[in-house]
């Protein structure tokens, strides 16, 4: 079938009048009124002109008295600084060295009623705890005062294999006649070192110096006051006075015990198997010891200069 068309209606459109732009009258037009500007005499702006600058002056002057203090100050609060920051560090030394004693010869360097070692050394003290050789002894805790004499590897068979450990031999001395050795072994090289470092706090000796030379006789305390031998297994090391700037004519393990204890100049003579680092160093050791044990007559004693520990 055909499709009806559909059918159109046109709608009429409506015109939209043109309406005239409204005029305004110049009555309608309302002007602001001007500044009024009135005129000023020369002599007024001169005067205006002179306070200004006055002004600007005394501000300038406050600016700077403002900078001078505000440097002064920033140079005190940095001195203050510089003050309180040494407190600081000297508080935290302190803190550091503070420990809990446990044994009655540490309570008493703790309360001040030991001061030097001595005292703790000649009355024959066993000395237990390392904090009082640190306390007593502060040059000890220095790394140039500490010298590493020989490390070891050792090893033990067990069922579930071999176990590795580290023998390490330790001097320390304050080079002004006190000196101490020790021995310790642990699994790695640091821990074993440090263990070795306390143990030889513990062996702290005290050394007689002196001129015991024939060739020198300066009286200072630059040697040792007479023959002395010690003796650790196979090996014996005999030191001979020296007269001064000789220097120390003893192997590399000897010298350096003798130069942390506080010796310049020496002769020394060895015997057996000196190559055994651990025997050389306590035979050393042994010959330093002795030289608390040799009595002398209080007319030798002038003569050589004996000196027993610090010589300060």
């Amino acid at each position: 079938m055909p499709r009806k068309k559909k059918e159109i209606i046109e709608e009429p459109v409506e015109e939209v009048k043109e309406e005239p732009l409204e005029i305004l009258e110049t009555k309608d037009i309302i002007e602001e009124p001007s500044e009024i500007v009135e005129d000023i005499p020369e002599g007024a702006l001169e005067e205006t002109s002179l306070d200004d600058e006055i002004i600007e002056e005394d501000v300038a002057v406050e600016e700077e008295v403002l900078i001078k203090d505000t440097t002064s100050e920033e140079e005190v609060i940095k001195k203050l600084s510089i003050v309180e920051k040494k407190r600081l560090e000297e508080e935290r030394k302190s803190m550091g060295n503070r420990w809990t004693p446990k044994t009655k010869l540490g309570k008493m360097v703790a309360n001040g009623e030991i001061t030097d070692i001595s005292q703790i050394l000649n009355k024959g003290l066993r000395i237990m705890e390392p904090e009082i050789i640190d306390v007593l002894l502060p040059e000890v805790t220095d790394q140039n005062n500490q010298e590493v004499l020989n490390i070891n590897m050792v090893q033990r068979m067990t069922d579930s294999g071999r176990k590795v450990r580290f023998s390490v031999m330790v001097v320390i001395g304050n080079r002004n006649g006190y000196v101490g050795i020790g021995k310790a072994k642990a699994k790695e090289v640091g821990p074993a070192i440090r263990k070795a470092i306390n143990n030889a706090k513990l062996n702290v000796i005290q050394v007689k110096r002196g001129c015991g030379s024939w060739e020198c006789k300066c009286g200072t305390a630059h040697t040792v006051p007479f023959r002395v031998t010690g003796k650790a297994s196979s090996v014996n090391v005999t030191l001979i006075p020296a007269p001064n700037g000789l220097g120390l004519a003893v192997g590399g393990v000897g010298k350096k015990i003798l130069s942390l204890a506080g010796i310049k100049d020496v002769w020394s003579k060895t015997d057996g198997q000196t190559q055994t680092t651990v025997n050389f160093a306590n035979a050393v050791m042994d010959a330093l010891y002795k030289t608390n044990t040799m009595s002398a007559q209080e007319r030798d004693i002038k003569v050589i200069g004996i000196v027993t520990g610090n010589t300060n």
